[in-house]
Parts: C-alpha cells; structure tokens; sequence
C-alpha cells in the first residue's frame, strides 16, 4: 500500500492529511486541521501527528508562506523530504484567467481535484473558510475564476474591529441554524453572518451555473462545509479538497 502524506497551510487552519494510491486514483484515509491561532509550531504539530506513519512520499502547499517556510524548516526527520509547491503556475492545471500567477494556490488545488474526481463535467466550488471562494471549473479541468470574499469568522472579526460597540461572536456552529429576525444584537449579527454566507454562495453559484453549457456539479469544501451542507442539498460535499489535489500530484 503506497501512502501519501499531504500538508495545506491555510490563512488559520494547517490541514494535514493521509491518503493512500489505488491505481489511479487517491483515498483519503486520515485528515485533521490545527488553528493556527493556536500553535504555530506546525512542525511539532505535524510529528505528532504522523507518528507511526510511513509514507512514501510528501506535500505542501498553501497561501500562507511565511508558515509553510516554518514547516519545511522544522520538518519531522523521520518523514520524507516534502515536495513544497510554491508557484501556482507548476500545477498542472490551466489557469484561464487574466494573471495566472496571482491566482492562489488553494484554488488551483481545487481545480486539480475537481478535473481528477469529476472528468468531463463542469462544476462550482465553494470553499468556505477564513475567505470564501465560490469558483468555477470547466469540462475539461480548467480554472475559469470565480469570487472572494470574507468567510464566517472573518465577518465576524471585521464586524467587531471595525465598530464601536458590537462584539465579538463566536461562529462556529452548534448545529442550531439562527432565527430571523435576530432579537438582540448577537442574534442579529450571528443570522446575518450565516444566512448571508448561505445566500452569498447560493446566489453566486448560480450565476455561475448561468454560464455553464451543461449544469454544472456544486461542490461543498472548506471549515463551515458542515454549516452550509442542509442548505445545498443537491452538492458534492468533501473534506478539505485542496489536500486531495495535493495527493493527486
């Protein structure tokens, strides 16, 4: 069994994930995320978490640079050496849009994984995460752009920042969807957060599914996948698909 070991280095969250080859084709057998607001020792995090394993090879990636250099210079010696892909444009996906090199990296990695996991079909992914990014993918695998804008806790922490008086909420989901209208002030931001995420990303995807020769599948990924899954009910939902694009390489 040919194991694969794969790292994402995020904004906030470091993702690492195992993943075994089958033919063609990559599984994954074991992903966890660790804040980065909480450690950033990615590297202890790391040994600790691949203790006992025995890949054969490893990844990293990420739109976090000055982490990532962490990683790679702390990196466990009892693992292989990593493969770090730095550069977008080394992927092996065509990036149509007007500057390829800006486009980040995560993205791309989506775009690789959606052309592996659903050949001949276009689709449009939304990975919602410290930014949500609702893009678009074509028949043929490549990334065609799509949107950016602020995730749940970045809303939240923007909301508090930026205002005189409204504080800090935590949005993480207990699995209770917010009632509208909100009748105090946390209720009323935390609804506003969620169901402007839910509409943000259901409007967008279907303007993006406008445009598309063929419907198009909806692919769900990123922290607050599980948040918008009962209101996407027709979409593809995968754990963190950037490592599957990853292990893919």
């Amino acid at each position: 069994m040919t194991e694969i070991l794969v790292v994402d280095i995020g904004n906030s969250q470091a993702k690492f994930g195992l993943f075994e080859k089958k033919g063609d084709r990559v599984e994954p057998l074991r992903i966890t995320s660790v804040s980065l607001h909480e450690t950033q020792d990615t590297a202890a995090r790391l040994k600790e978490w691949s203790r006992d394993l025995h890949p054969a090879s490893c990844l990293v990636a990420g739109p976090n640079p000055p982490v990532v250099d962490h990683l790679q210079s702390g990196w466990p010696a009892d693992l292989p050496d990593p493969r770090v892909i730095r550069q977008v444009t080394a992927l092996p996906v065509r990036l149509c849009v007007d500057r390829p090199q800006a486009v980040g990296i995560d993205r791309a990695l989506n775009a690789l994984a959606v052309g592996r996991l659903f050949p001949g079909r276009c689709a449009v992914v939304a990975d919602s995460g410290t930014a949500t990014k609702v893009d678009l993918v074509s028949a043929s695998g490549d990334f065609l752009g799509g949107t950016i804008f602020c995730g749940l806790r970045l809303s939240a922490h923007a909301l508090h920042d930026y205002t005189a008086r409204l504080p800090l909420i935590d949005v993480d989901s207990d699995g209770v969807q917010p009632e509208l209208p909100g009748r105090s002030t946390e209720q009323a931001m935390r609804a506003g957060l969620y169901w402007g995420q839910v509409g943000a990303i259901r409007e967008i995807s279907d303007r993006l599914k406008s445009v598309c020769p063929e419907p198009p599948v909806l692919i769900l990924t990123g922290g607050a996948m599980e948040q918008l899954r009962p209101h996407f009910p027709d979409a593809v939902c995968i754990d963190s698909l950037p490592l599957h694009g990853l292990a893919m390489l």
